[in-house]
């Protein structure tokens, strides 16, 4: 069966003043139907973007 979400190789960094910070690197994974899927981390690690 072929995955509803498929995401490869996904990289993301913030930017500011003080430079850069990586949050995201190298990351991969798919989503089949019926599964439930979260990003979790500590507070300030940048899991809140999706908002």
């Amino acid at each position: 069966m072929e995955p509803l979400l498929e995401l490869r190789d996904i990289h993301y960094a913030y930017h500011s003043i003080n430079g850069e910070t990586q949050a995201l690197s190298n990351i991969s994974f798919s989503v089949n139907d019926g599964e439930f899927i979260a990003v979790v981390g500590p507070s300030g690690c940048g899991n809140a973007m999706c908002q």
